[in-house]
């Protein structure tokens, strides 16, 4: 059960855990996104909602392919796209910050796909009560691929590939050996014109198919590819239900009729 306390205080109080687990609010699970279209929003600390003007090529078919170099400089960003990788980069060798706070906007949050968002002090107390390098000593994130967002003003993206191995004991039990590779995920930092980071968002993950966990990324992986998966959907791989498998079925019979037709 020694898991499953972490796991709470990851959650961070019982009105969060009873928010998300039993009554299911939406608005708890996800972080708010701006909307994106062809007239998205500049969104400067959701203040403005004058219309982005969109510069590229249009495709064929639904979409556009954005001069991102020609959509940053119209964005007239407190800090350069240059900069703000460099800060991005800074605040990942400091623990996105956890290492040193000051990093942090006064009113930062932490958001992954099921948990938060978080204010500071809770995502402090989660981030200390899982000693996660004593668990796994050689965890390895491996960062890249970053890029400053050319519609939503200050957000850089990055792609994570984690490895890690249970060699310390994850929550005081047996180290397993167990070498875990996460799945590509996808995670960000939103800065303000102060430069301080404002969002920090994890775990999102990219490709189900690679990996050793299924798809489930963040701290939910880890503990599923030690054989330590949390008893819930959420830190569970993705199993489609038996109504989305019972109507797939139905939709290829309906498409193998009709072609006989």
């Amino acid at each position: 059960m020694k898991h499953l306390q972490a796991t709470f205080l990851f959650l961070s109080s019982s009105t969060i855990f009873v928010e998300a687990f039993t009554t299911t609010k939406p608005s708890s699970l996800h972080l708010p996104c701006p909307k994106l279209s062809s007239t998205a929003t500049n969104d400067q600390s959701q203040k403005s909602s004058s219309p982005v003007e969109l510069i590229g090529d249009k495709c064929d078919r639904g979409g556009i392919i954005l001069d991102e170099d020609a959509m940053l400089q119209k964005q007239n960003f407190a800090i350069s796209p240059e900069e703000l990788i460099a800060k991005a980069k800074y605040a990942l060798k400091k623990d996105s910050g956890v290492l040193e706070p000051t990093l942090w906007a006064p009113d930062f949050e932490f958001c992954a796909p099921y948990i938060g968002p978080l204010p500071a002090n809770e995502f402090l107390d989660a981030a200390d009560g899982f000693n996660i390098y004593d668990a796994f000593p050689d965890f390895d994130n491996r960062y890249a691929n970053f890029s400053v967002d050319p519609l939503e003003p200050g957000r850089v993206w990055f792609f994570v590939r984690l490895i890690a191995t249970d060699t310390g004991g994850l929550f005081g039990k047996e180290p397993t050996e167990t070498t875990v590779q996460l799945p590509p995920q996808v995670f960000s930092f939103k800065f303000n014109e102060d430069g301080l980071i404002r969002e920090l968002t994890v775990g999102y993950s990219v490709d189900r198919r690679q990996g050793d966990t299924g798809g489930v990324g963040g701290m939910f992986g880890l503990f599923y590819g030690v054989g330590q998966g949390l008893p819930f959907r959420e830190g569970q791989p993705v199993k489609p239900s038996f109504r989305f498998r019972f109507f797939t079925k139905i939709g290829n019979v309906v498409s193998k009729l009709s072609k006989k037709k």
